[in-house]
C-alpha cells in the first residue's frame, strides 16, 4: 500500500502582502554629465558623504557601515570614468580596448561618449586585485610599472574593500575569508563579530580611499602622457601653441580644481613640465 504523502504546513509568521517594484522611475532622467574631472566628481561624492556624519557626538553605529559602503562605491566610480573617458581620447588605450566585446543591447542604446563603460559593466574595483587587473586589460598599464607609494596605497584600500565585503555579504560580520585577507593571526578573535567602527576609524578609513584616488590620478597622469612620448603616439612640437589641443584633453581629466595642491598647476605649467622632461630626450 502506497502511503499518502503528507506536506507539513504551518505559518510560522504572518501573511505578507504581496508587492509589484516598479522600477522605471526610480532613476534620475534630469541628471547631465558634467564636464569636471573624475577626481573632482570623487571630491563632490565624498564630500556629500562627509555632510553626514559632520557631528561625531551624534554618530549611530549603522549609519557608519553605510558610509563605508559609500566611500568605496566613490572610488569604484572614479576608476570607471577614468578608464572611460582615456579609452576614448587615448590613443593607445583605444587600440587596447579594440579586441574586448559588448552585448548587442550596449551597442544599440549606449551613445559614443558613453560606450565604453558598457566594458566594465562585468568589473569590479573592490581591492587591488581587481584593479589592478583592469588597468593592465582596458589601458595596458602593468603592476610591474606602480610606483611604491600606489602600492601602498592600493595595499590599504584593499583593507577597506575586505570591511566592505563584511558589511554587505554578512552585516557586518568577519567572515574567514575576510580575516584571512586582513591577517588571520591578527583578527582571528574578531570571528563572526559584527562591525563597529566609530567617527575616527571612518575618518582613517575616508583618508584611505582619497589616496589611493590621489596616488592613482598622479600615476595615470604621468604614465599616459610618457607612454604617449614614448610610442610616438602623436607628433608633439615642444610649443604650447602648437601642442594645447591634444596636452589640454589630458590636462583636463586629471586636473583638480576642488582638492588640488596648495595651488592649481595651471595648463601652462603643466606643460612646461612636461616639454622639460621629454622635449630635450627626444
Amino acid at each position: 500500500m502506497v502511503k499518502k504523502k503528507i506536506n507539513y504546513k504551518y505559518r510560522i509568521n504572518d501573511y505578507s502582502k504581496s508587492s509589484k517594484l516598479e522600477t522605471q522611475g526610480l532613476f534620475d532622467t534630469d541628471f547631465k554629465e558634467s564636464n569636471i574631472s573624475p577626481i573632482d566628481t570623487f571630491f563632490e561624492k565624498t564630500t556629500e558623504l562627509n555632510k553626514l556624519i559632520a557631528d561625531p557626538d551624534d554618530f549611530p553605529d549603522q549609519l557608519a557601515g553605510l558610509i563605508l559602503l559609500g566611500y568605496v562605491s566613490a572610488v569604484e566610480s572614479y576608476f570607471r570614468e577614468i578608464i572611460r573617458k582615456l579609452i576614448l581620447i587615448d590613443t593607445a588605450s583605444k587600440r587596447i580596448c579594440e579586441k574586448h566585446s559588448l552585448t548587442y543591447g550596449a551597442a544599440i542604446i549606449y551613445d559614443s561618449e558613453m560606450l565604453p563603460e558598457a566594458m566594465l559593466e562585468n568589473c569590479s574595483f573592490a581591492g587591488s586585485e581587481n584593479i589592478e587587473k583592469s588597468l593592465k586589460n582596458f589601458l595596458g598599464i602593468k603592476k610591474g610599472d606602480y610606483s611604491s607609494d600606489l602600492n601602498q596605497a592600493l595595499k590599504q584600500f584593499s583593507k577597506v574593500c575586505q570591511l566592505r565585503h563584511c558589511s554587505v555579504h554578512k552585516f557586518g560580520r568577519l567572515g574567514s575569508k575576510n580575516a584571512i585577507a586582513l591577517g588571520l593571526e591578527d583578527h582571528k578573535e574578531y570571528l563572526e563579530k559584527p562591525l563597529k567602527i566609530n567617527f575616527n576609524a571612518l575618518q582613517e578609513i575616508f583618508l584611505v580611499c582619497n589616496n589611493v584616488v590621489k596616488e592613482i590620478n598622479n600615476f595615470l597622469f604621468e604614465k599616459i602622457l610618457d607612454r604617449n612620448v614614448s610610442e610616438g603616439l602623436y607628433s608633439w612640437e615642444w610649443d604650447l601653441r602648437k601642442d594645447k589641443n591634444e596636452f589640454i584633453k589630458y590636462y583636463n581629466l586629471f586636473v583638480s580644481e576642488k582638492n588640488p595642491p596648495i595651488q592649481i598647476p595651471s595648463l601652462k605649467k603643466a606643460y612646461e613640465e612636461f616639454r622639460k622632461t621629454f622635449g630635450d630626450r627626444i
